[in-house]
């Protein structure tokens, strides 16, 4: 066999890897950036740096004073105090950090510390508070430090063991499934890195990758034979990618053998890549970041592809494991894609023959902002047609072959069925009436939360907000706004959470700024909250809203809607209509003489005052 069959073909495999990155960039390098943050792989696939201040690799940083704390350190002291079995010396510093923290010393008003679920959270977590209540705990079961150590020892070697196996380790045969995918298909989706979930052998391929990795620690006890057994254990995550019920044994054994001949090539393969290394080193990694470490991922799949391709043509030993999954490698025939997806077909054929066309201004509308105009049964088939045309989108990828065939998996276990009733789909559009009874009732519900809260804190009943009704405006508004100004964010989840955050945020901030300057009065304030912007937002309540509104776009709005729609729409616009002209009549009234009553009101402080004035507010 001619040693340099691969590397002679190196420049073909590294523009095959170049038209694989540059096709789904910002996927593989999204992932790539994971495994650099998990520290998955310190060897050929990806380059890393990290620097210590002179203070840190002198070890300055972990001396405990009693009149010098250093906050940035601070949990990680407390544990090794703890661990070391000076529990009492962990627990004295955990609640000086955390004394200072109320005082909010040193601490910029930005990030206040003292009020919210958030700030008791990181407080807890950085002042080593945590860690210190549970010393305490395990003291008052065990009765010694010394037991106390040991416990904390054995749970953080079985918190990272846990880690090492189940995540950080197996995300090397996640990742590289992920670029075989990208080598064939023009869709991959974030969601097939859940890939070895669905076919219920996430645990398995971790067991094997753990083997792997237990096989080669030990060969680098031998420094040479650590060195040479990287590359021929190189193909193992690969054939775990491709086939995750493969024995663990079974997979060292034929990666070993795959490489055979190959493991000079992929030497002088990496080299010529070491210029990408080097780059890294000057840019402090940024161009690592941005392209060299996918660049070279995508390479060494490049590789894989052809040692595994010579492996099943000189029919090596226990090749049979790679022929389980051909579809990573090549595309189904059309017919058997059609013939496996035959549902998808009859339901898209269903869908074309059933069309319900909008046209002009309601199209418009209900595209842009969910909003319907027109009949309600009309409404129910266009909602019904949009919810089933959204549950057969990646499988309709998969049977035109632009997507990896899951259906066509062998270890794919589930029905092959599809949603055939979009009833409950999110991607349904609204009514006028419908929004009014849902901005009522979102006012309602935010008006229950403040006057719960509110009482539960101090003991009192308090009438929370300007109005005088059971209802806080701006919750209302909130998830109306969200429903129809972010509407066209609805099939991509993560950006319709922090397009919600950022849509919340505004309409907070800008009426905690309008109701100041007008009334000089503060309804509500997050000073001392963590992360919050002139007490009138803070990131705690902004997460919330953020959660609160998906919550509302993907279940509770459609669910109301569902069942709104089945009601006497008579009685429906009735009930609107004088639910408006309550609401009306409170805003008016409230306009002109708000709601001051104990509890309803924050006195505004002298700087929020001053601030408000300087903004422009009323003498």
């Amino acid at each position: 066999m001619d040693k340099n069959v691969i590397f002679g073909q190196r420049k073909e495999l590294k523009k095959k890897a170049h038209v694989t990155l540059q096709s789904h960039y910002f996927l593989l390098v999204f992932l790539m950036l994971f495994m650099t943050l998990f520290g998955t792989e310190s060897g050929f696939s990806i380059y890393w740096t990290r620097t210590q201040t002179e203070e840190e690799a002198d070890g300055v940083g972990s001396v405990y004073s009693d009149d010098d704390v250093d906050v940035a350190g601070t949990f990680r002291d407390v544990y090794e105090a703890i661990a070391s079995g000076r529990l009492e010396e962990g627990i004295s510093r955990s609640e000086k950090q955390s004394e200072a923290f109320r005082n909010e010393e040193n601490v910029p008003k930005a990030l206040g510390r003292t009020e919210g679920v958030l700030a008791t959270v990181v407080n807890g977590f950085v002042s080593g508070r945590l860690f210190a209540k549970v010393g305490q705990a395990a003291r008052s079961i065990t009765h010694s430090d010394v037991s106390v150590a040991v416990l904390f020892i054995l749970g953080a070697l079985l918190w990272y063991v846990l880690i090492f196996v189940f995540v950080k380790n197996i995300y090397s045969a996640v990742i590289r499934r992920i670029f075989l995918e990208a080598r064939i298909y023009k869709n991959v989706a974030v969601t097939d890195t859940l890939f070895f979930a669905s076919v219920h052998k996430w645990a398995h391929a971790a067991k094997v990758m753990l083997v792997k990795e237990i096989f080669q620690s030990l060969w680098y006890l031998t420094v040479i034979g650590g060195i040479i057994k990287n590359y021929s254990y190189f193909a193992v995550p690969y054939i775990v990618a491709e086939n995750p019920s493969v024995g663990a044994k079974e997979a060292v054994t034929l990666s070993r053998r795959m490489m055979n001949g190959h493991k000079w090539e992929l030497f002088k393969y990496e080299l010529t890549m070491l210029g990408w290394v080097l780059l890294g080193s000057v840019t402090f990694g940024i161009s690592e970041l941005l392209y060299g470490a996918g660049y070279r991922m995508a390479c060494y799949t490049e590789f894989y592809e052809r040692v595994r391709a010579l492996a099943l043509e000189n029919n090596v030993e226990g090749t049979s494991a790679l022929q389980k999954d051909p579809y990573l490698f090549e595309k189904a025939d059309r017919i058997l894609l059609y013939e496996t997806y035959f549902d998808v077909v009859d339901e898209i054929t269903v869908l074309h023959e059933n069309k319900t066309e909008l046209t002009g201004i309601r199209k418009v509308i209900a595209d842009w902002f969910g909003i319907w105009i027109g009949s309600a049964e009309e409404k129910k088939a266009y909602d019904d047609q949009e919810g089933r045309r959204h549950a057969i989108r990646w499988l309709r990828f998969s049977m035109e072959g632009s997507a990896y065939p899951l259906w066509l998996n062998p270890l794919w276990e589930k029905k092959r069925e599809i949603a055939k009733r979009g009833h409950f789909s999110f991607l349904r559009n609204y009514t006028v009436w419908t929004l009014f009874l849902l901005f009522i009732s979102f006012a309602f519900a935010g008006w229950t939360w403040e006057v719960a809260l509110h009482f539960i804190q101090t003991g009192e009943f308090s009438n929370r907000g300007t109005l005088y009704g059971p209802w806080l405006p701006i919750y209302g508004t909130g998830g109306v706004f969200v429903l129809i100004l972010c509407s066209r964010f609805r099939k991509k989840p993560v950006l319709e959470f922090f397009t919600a955050i950022l849509l919340c945020g505004i309409l907070e901030y800008g009426s905690g700024w309008y109701l100041e300057t007008k009334y000089h009065q503060r309804w509500w304030s997050y000073d001392g909250y963590f992360l919050n912007l002139h007490g009138r937002i803070c990131a705690e309540g902004l997460l919330v809203f953020g959660v609160g509104c998906c919550a509302v776009v993907y279940l509770l709005a459609p669910l109301a809607d569902y069942y709104l729609s089945k009601a006497n729409q008579r009685i429906l616009i009735g009930i609107c209509i004088v639910l408006a002209l309550v609401f009306g009549a409170d805003s008016i009234y409230s306009g002109r003489h708000p709601n001051t009553a104990k509890g309803a009101v924050e006195a505004l402080s002298e700087d929020v005052g001053a601030e408000a004035a300087s903004d422009g507010s009323p003498g």
